[in-house]
């Protein structure tokens, strides 16, 4: 029972985060923005097991899809096969890492959610590139992708700290498979 309501506040809370993440002020001087989908995202494969991540990276998928979902002429510059090519890889990806860490830790949900956020924008940009032709990388580009996945590293702990203290993340599950670490399993 504690999977499906970690299953449902991690649902709720995918939408919000990218709620919140438009509200939040750009950081001077090239307006970089903090990302909280792909932190919340990293949390909610690596919490989750596989088959509920996968659907769980399937809702990730479809929302980010539909955020960056932008017609041009006719033809949509990013659809949603990216999206979700994306989030499912990068599921099976951080699940092969809880499995080989053992569980779920806070270093590993940081590197995780600043690898996610650092592929999205780069990716992003690459398509957006291939499909207006052209290459324009300069010193704000650059900031406006290392900005955010440094600050994923930030703020991937404290997102950890919150829900792991939130919501009982199967502990009891953990401990009595006989676990050592993490909520993950």
């Amino acid at each position: 029972m504690n999977r499906v309501f970690l299953f449902l506040i991690l649902a709720l809370l995918l939408p919000l985060s990218l709620a919140v993440q438009d509200l939040l002020p750009s950081l001077p001087p090239f307006g970089e923005r903090l990302l909280l989908f792909p932190v919340v995202f990293a949390f909610g494969v690596l919490a989750l097991p596989l088959v509920p991540a996968l659907g769980f990276a399937l809702l990730a998928a479809l929302l980010q899809g539909l955020m960056l979902l932008q017609v041009q002429a006719g033809q949509s510059e990013i659809g949603l096969t990216l999206p979700v090519v994306f989030f499912l890889g990068w599921t099976i990806v951080l699940q092969m890492a809880s499995e080989a860490t053992r569980g779920m830790s806070w270093e590993l949900h940081a590197v995780g959610g600043a690898l996610v956020t650092f592929t999205m924008i780069a990716g992003q940009f690459l398509t957006l590139c291939i499909k207006r032709g052209g290459f324009p990388v300069d010193l704000s580009i650059l900031m406006r992708i290392a900005v955010p996945s440094v600050a994923a590293i930030l703020l991937a702990p404290l997102l950890y700290l919150l829900l792991c203290s939130f919501v009982p993340l199967a502990a009891d599950e953990a401990q009595a498979g006989g676990m050592p670490k993490g909520p993950a399993h």
